[in-house]
Order: structure tokens, then C-alpha cells, then sequence
């Protein structure tokens, strides 16, 4: 091998990629050279060889003459060049490549990252229109711009599997999901002071898990480039979860937030969501709320009540039931949040199915006559999930009338009343005849594991699979995938089961047991199978028992549901923004037809030129130069691809030199602009990130510790910062420094790629 002498700002190529050289440490015959990637493959990508045992072109035959080539062969290299093209830098680099259907909406966010128009978005589209495929695109886009980039999802748990799937399948990227058993088996093989989660580019993780203060404890060092949030509506409360969001939103660069429900009718909680990531109040939040009709779907939708007539044992049950709840307002020494709670459980539980409101009445006669108080009747620690389908515990056990005597005899009563009524029930009748009648796959909702279990017996006919929190991801898999694999036509499911599902390909009717305890709980079940690639109309029942609190539930929901239409009824006017990326939509589409009109051909180190005849006045050339644009440093940033006319005639290589280089002066005039407002946004917020971390010392998990619960040393441990604070600041302020050599941006290399004469 013979050694080439290098230095910074050469051009090579080695392992058939393109690189600068960015700095180079000779040790005798041996030497390490620095390098950034010049190419598509390898842009933003900064590494090390070592010389001699790389073979390297040198930069003397990267720019090799010109050789003319037949049409068949030019065409096919300017179509392969062009395809990997991009014109501008606000233009996607991701999305060409990705294996989805180019709808101009879904670009339309990450187009406003690329851009600088925001640093925190929040996508709030009808459920099915690709909320996720949206985040992917920012996330492969980040992933393709900067070359060390962290990027960090936060799912349910249920989910994560689907989002590794989804970004594995359209993106190409590989993503880790970490959880107790991931993080401590990849430890074990980590030095100690590496960070198990600091080696991953790309992770994800539940918000159950991270919201833990030892977990919380272990990000305190680290910022991301893209923090994704999904199912973000369980953000909105004032709980340890949106503690951990807000505090984990503070550190990253882009701030993303997926949610088809994000408004409950409460505008509180709605500021609280809006309000994640939003460091001094100074990034205002970009919200995307399209509905079908505004991306251009047409409504596919019909929604009906079906008014149930309950049996004379039902209708006994809920007479007992009211009497006896108006019994316990009627004490004075017992009225307040307990009994309010006590009240609106028992009332849906006699809504959801008798068989599940004799099952609250007993354990309530067991909690305040016979002390079973198990395990899981305690107050529940917020470390907790809020999202159970669980039957109630503790809250059953509230203090009931003064005469223990009557309060047992009111629920020994109401207890018999419920087994009666249970042995038929109206709705299980109304909805096996409507199954019978559809003929087709549905699938059921209801709020309670043990109103599904008491369906799942009645109506074994139809041989119907359960889906339900309590299941652990590998059977949530296998009971989508029964269904999906068509071995049964009925799914039974709680609302604990239903984010993330797409059952759109099988299944088109959903069944609400009994009414939903929010707008948002709605939209999620029959967002299962209203989504894009539904090709037939969706129908959805809620079965509403007459004379029950069915009644007054649905005219909640409605209220509920017009303070909702009523918070976004003002227009999000992304007009601007719609039509640059229909503009974007059109140039991927024909960045894959050239891509696919032809085989690759063999990389050239040498520009290839044809000829074509055409009439006497057409002559002259276009050649097509790429040109690259540098930084204070040298560091290639961006490159792109200019069509050049020159009509003079002959075409000699100083005036070729010259006119290349105009037009790589107005380009980079171009650039600049361009870059200007994101280079504004991206520096705020990083130094808004050094200054957050500094306030709190880096703290992320302070907030979450519970005094009395955790050792005194432990906290003595955790406030122990100094090392933190400076590890975490002092990578704010490389990227600062970054973004400060971009500010100074240059031209670059240029190079010859092809040509064409025109000769008469």
C-alpha cells in the first residue's frame, strides 16, 4: 500500500464514500486520519481511519477529467445522482427512502423542525391519520442531520413493541426498547461509568417506568435531540407522570407530542399539556388538529345509540341503587369527596353489567363488616399507572351510614338484586342479537376486566378473545394476531387495551357497552378501526340503558364534547406550511420514480458527459455541479445539486471554473437564509436547556422523591450534583459551539457530476 500524505480540507474516497479531512496525526509510516462524510450515505457522520490499511483515492482522482459516455449510460447515472438529491435544507432527506404512502400533511411537521418554525409540537390529528408515521419522519429526520443524535420515546407500555416495529419497517432505523430487565442485563456488561442509557441512539421506554425517581435519577446527565411523548392526554393531570414530563421536556431540542385527544373538555389540563417543554414560557407550542375532512377523507363514519330496554330485575336493581345512594346524601356526617366517589363507581358499575355491581356491593360489605382488606385495596402509591380496568378496591371501603345495621341490610339487598338481574341481562341480549345480525368481526369495549370476563361466558358462542390491561405484551401480540389471523370474529377489550390498536384491516364495528367516561375514551375505540386504509364505512353503537344512569352519562358527553369543539374552533393556520409541503410531496414522489426507472449503476470517479442532437439554434451545455456548504471548521453541512446553461462557445476549464463558482456564491446566499431561522430557534433553546439544568442543579428526579419513603442517604446521594451539572452543561455548550460554527457558513467543495451537449 503506499502511503498518501493528507491534509485538512482534502477530499478522499474510501470504502466507496466520499470524505474531507478534517485533521490528520502522523506516527512514522503509520497515521489517523479525521474525517467528515461528504456523501448521502455518510453526511454529518465524523470518524477516524488509520493509514495505511485503508485504501484511499486521493483527491487528484476524485476529480478525474470528464469521459463521454452513451445516452443509455448517462441517463441512468443522472437519475440515480438526482434521486439521492436535495434542493434546499428545509427540503426532507428522510422521507424518500421511507417505506410509506407520501400524504402532504404527515410532512407538514417535520417540515416546521426542519425549518425553525418550532421547537415543540403538538400533533393532535383524528385518530388513524398517522400520528406516528409523523414523529418517525422528525425522528429519521434528526437521525440523518446530526450525526451523534439522541432520540428518546415515551409510550405506553404496551406500545413500545409497535413503535419498534413501525420505525424498524418505514424508517430503517433500529430502536432499543429499555425497560428494568433491558437496563440491568445491558449493564452488567458496562464499565462503570458508562450510562446504559446513553449508548443507544434511539430508545424507547414507557412513561410507568421512567417516571421512577432511580430511573429519572440516571437521565440527569444526558439532553436529546427529539423527546416524543405518545398518548400524551395522560400528561394533562397533576401527577408523577407529568412531573416526569415536564421535567424530562426541559431537556431536549424538540419536543413532540402525539395524541388524537388532547383537549377533555378541561382547560386546566389542557394549559398543563401544552405547557410540557416549554422552558421560561418563551417556545410557543405548534399545534397540528387535522380531521379527515381536512386532509381530504372522506367521513367514513356512522355513529348510533341503541336504547336498551332494562328487565324487571335491572330495573329493581337500579331503583335499590338510588335509594340507597340518596340515603347516604341525606347524612350530613358523610357527605363529601368519598361518598361522591363511592357514588359514581357503584352507578357505572350497574351501568357496565349487574354481574359487576353485585361484585363491588359484595366487597364493600366484606371491607366494612368482615376487614378483608387485601393488598390491592390499599391507596395506590403514584408510582402507579391511573389507567386500570381493574374493579375498584379501597374507594369501596369509604365510610357508609351511621347505623352499621342499615347500611349492611341496604347492601345485602342490593347484592341480591344484582345476582338476579345478572342471571339476564338486557344489554348482553341486545348485543348477542346484534352480533348475530352484523355477521362480521366487532369489537366490544367496556370499562371493567370483570364485566368483559362476565360477557366473555355469556357469549361463548361466538368463541370471542379477550383483550385487557392485565395482559403482558407477548399475549397482547398473540390475541391481536388471533384476531388479525381471522380465528375468531369477536374481540372483547377494556380501555386500558385499546391505545395503539389497528384492527382497520379486519374489523369495522365497535360496540360501547356502556357509555365512555370522556370524549377522548370515544375517539380512542373507534379510532381502532376508523384509520387510514379503511376501505369500508365504520359503524359504532353505544348501548344506553333507558332510565339508568346511561342517560345522564350521555348528556355529559356531549356537553363534555361541545367544550371540546367549542376549545378548537379557532383555526390553526398552517396555510404557508400546507403548501410547502404539497410542493415537498411532489419532489419525494419524483426522487422515487428516478430512483426506480433504473438500476444504480457503478460509482464514477469521473464526471460523465453525452451529447444529444437537436436543432441548429440549441446548443451549448448543462452540467450539473454539486456543491457543498462548510462550516467555521470545514465540517461539511449541507450539499446539494445546481444545473448549470452555458451557452459559450468553446467551453474552456477557466470559464467553466468561473461560472461554477458564481453560481456556488448565489447558492450559498440561499443557504444562509434558509438555515437563518433554524440556527435562531436551536440556539435559544440551547442555551434555555444549559440554564435549566444549571437552575436545578440537574436534578430531574427531586421532584419525585416522597419524603419518609426513600433513605435520608439516598437524597444525600442524589444532591450530590456537581459532577452532573457540569457533564450535562458542558455538552450544551458543544452544540452551542456548533451552531455557532454554522453560523459562519461557506462554500465548500464543488464537483463536476455530469453533462450534456446539445449539438446541432
Amino acid at each position: 500500500m503506499v502511503h498518501i500524505r493528507l491534509r485538512p480540507g482534502d477530499t478522499v474516497r474510501i470504502r466507496d464514500e466520499r470524505w474531507r479531512v478534517a485533521a490528520e496525526s502522523s506516527f512514522g509510516a503509520t497515521s489517523i486520519i479525521e474525517v467528515d462524510g461528504c456523501d448521502a450515505t455518510n453526511h454529518g457522520i465524523r470518524t477516524r481511519f488509520l493509514l495505511p490499511f485503508e485504501t484511499v483515492d486521493s483527491a487528484a482522482r476524485l476529480h478525474a477529467p470528464p469521459r463521454f459516455v452513451t445516452m443509455d449510460r448517462w441517463r441512468r447515472a443522472a437519475r440515480s445522482t438526482l434521486a439521492g438529491a436535495v434542493p434546499r435544507w428545509t427540503s426532507l432527506r428522510a422521507a424518500a427512502r421511507a417505506n410509506l404512502t407520501v400524504l402532504p400533511f404527515q410532512l407538514e411537521p417535520a417540515i416546521a423542525v426542519a425549518r425553525g418554525d418550532a421547537c415543540r409540537v403538538l400533533i393532535a390529528d383524528d385518530v388513524g391519520l398517522g400520528k406516528t408515521i409523523q414523529a418517525g419522519l422528525i425522528i429519521a429526520e434528526t437521525l440523518l442531520r446530526t450525526a451523534d443524535a439522541r432520540v428518546l420515546i415515551i409510550a405506553p407500555a404496551g406500545l413500545r413493541e409497535q413503535w419498534r416495529r413501525e420505525l424498524q419497517s418505514r424508517f430503517h432505523v433500529r430502536a432499543e426498547v429499555l425497560d428494568a430487565h433491558h437496563i440491568a442485563r445491558i449493564a452488567a456488561d458496562l464499565v462503570a461509568d458508562v450510562n446504559p442509557w446513553s449508548i443507544h441512539p434511539l430508545a424507547i421506554t414507557s412513561i410507568d417506568f421512567i417516571k421512577r425517581p432511580e430511573v429519572m435519577r440516571s437521565l440527569e446527565t444526558l439532553t436529546w435531540d427529539v423527546l416524543v411523548f405518545d398518548e400524551a392526554h395522560a400528561l394533562a393531570g397533576r401527577s408523577d407522570r407529568a412531573a416526569a414530563a415536564g421535567a424530562l421536556g426541559c431537556r431536549a431540542r424538540v419536543v413532540v407530542m402525539l395524541t388524537a385527544t388532547p383537549h377533555s373538555g378541561d382547560e386546566e389540563a389542557f394549559a398543563r399539556l401544552a405547557a410540557v417543554g416549554d422552558i421560561g414560557d418563551v417556545f410557543p407550542l405548534m399545534t397540528f388538529r387535522r380531521t379527515r375532512t381536512d386532509v381530504g377523507f372522506p367521513g367514513n363514519r356512522r355513529s348510533s345509540v341503541l336504547k336498551v330496554r332494562p328487565t324487571t330485575a335491572e330495573t329493581a336493581m337500579h331503583g335499590a341503587l338510588h335509594d340507597y345512594l340518596q340515603r347516604l346524601t341525606d347524612e350530613t356526617s358523610v357527605r363529601g369527596a368519598g361518598t361522591s366517589l363511592l357514588s359514581s363507581i357503584l352507578l357505572r358499575r350497574a351501568c357496565s353489567s349487574a354481574a359487576s355491581l353485585a361484585r363491588s356491593i359484595e366487597r364493600r360489605i366484606a371491607l366494612l363488616f368482615n376487614g378483608a382488606i387485601s393488598a390491592q385495596d390499599q391507596l395506590t402509591l403514584p408510582f402507579a399507572g391511573t389507567d386500570s380496568d381493574d374493579e375498584p378496591g379501597f374507594e369501596l371501603g369509604v365510610t357508609g351510614l351511621r347505623d352499621g345495621t342499615e347500611e349492611r341490610k341496604w347492601l345485602e339487598r342490593l347484592a341480591a338484586l344484582a345476582g338476579t338481574a345478572a342471571v339476564r341481562e338486557s344489554k348482553v341480549q341486545v348485543l348477542r342479537r346484534l352480533l348475530r345480525r352484523i355477521d362480521e368481526p366487532a369489537i366490544v369495549f367496556t370499562e371493567y376486566r370483570d364485566t368483559l370476563q362476565h360477557i366473555c361466558a355469556e357469549l361463548e358462542e361466538f368463541r370471542p378473545l379477550m383483550l385487557h390491561g392485565g395482559l403482558s405484551p407477548h399475549e397482547r401480540a398473540d390475541v391481536i394476531g388471533r384476531f388479525n389471523e381471522r380465528q375468531t370474529s369477536l374481540l372483547l377489550a377494556t380501555d386500558a387495551a385499546s391505545e395503539g390498536l389497528n384492527l382497520h384491516h379486519r374489523c369495522r364495528f365497535v360496540v360501547n357497552l356502556e357509555i365512555p367516561w370522556t370524549p377522548l375514551r370515544q375517539e380512542q375505540r373507534i379510532g381502532r378501526v376508523d384509520r387510514i386504509g379503511q376501505a369500508r364505512r365504520v359503524h359504532t353503537w353505544t348501548l344506553v340503558g333507558v332510565g339508568t344512569h346511561d342517560e345522564v352519562m350521555a348528556r355529559q358527553l356531549c356537553d363534555r364534547a361541545r367544550q371540546i369543539e367549542t376549545a378548537f374552533a379557532r383555526p390553526f393556520d398552517h396555510g404557508e406550511l400546507r403548501r410547502a409541503s404539497q410542493s415537498e410531496a411532489a419532489r419525494i414522489l419524483t426522487a422515487r420514480a428516478l430512483s426506480t426507472q433504473a438500476p444504480l449503476p457503478a460509482a464514477s470517479a469521473s464526471p460523465l458527459l453525452t451529447s444529444v442532437r437537436r436543432p441548429h439554434r440549441d446548443t451549448g451545455e448543462i452540467r450539473a455541479f454539486q456543491l457543498s456548504f462548510a462550516d467555521a471548521s470545514g465540517r461539511v453541512a449541507f450539499e446539494t445539486i445546481v444545473g448549470v446553461r452555458i451557452d459559450i462557445e468553446p467551453v474552456d476549464l477557466e470559464q467553466d471554473a468561473n461560472i461554477a463558482a458564481a453560481y456556488h456564491e448565489q447558492a450559498l446566499a440561499s443557504v444562509a437564509t434558509e438555515i437563518a431561522p433554524w440556527l435562531e430557534l436551536s440556539h435559544r433553546r440551547e442555551a434555555a436547556i444549559a440554564r435549566s439544568i444549571d437552575d436545578d442543579h440537574a436534578r430531574l428526579s427531586a421532584k419525585m422523591l416522597q419524603p419518609g419513603l426513600f433513605d435520608r442517604r439516598a437524597e444525600r446521594v442524589a444532591a450530590a450534583q456537581a459532577a452532573c451539572v457540569n457533564e450535562a452543561i458542558a455538552r450544551s455548550r458543544d452544540r452551542v459551539d456548533a451552531l455557532d460554527r454554522l453560523r459562519q457558513l461557506g462554500c465548500g467543495e464543488r464537483r463536476l457530476l455530469f453533462g450534456i451537449r446539445f449539438r446541432p
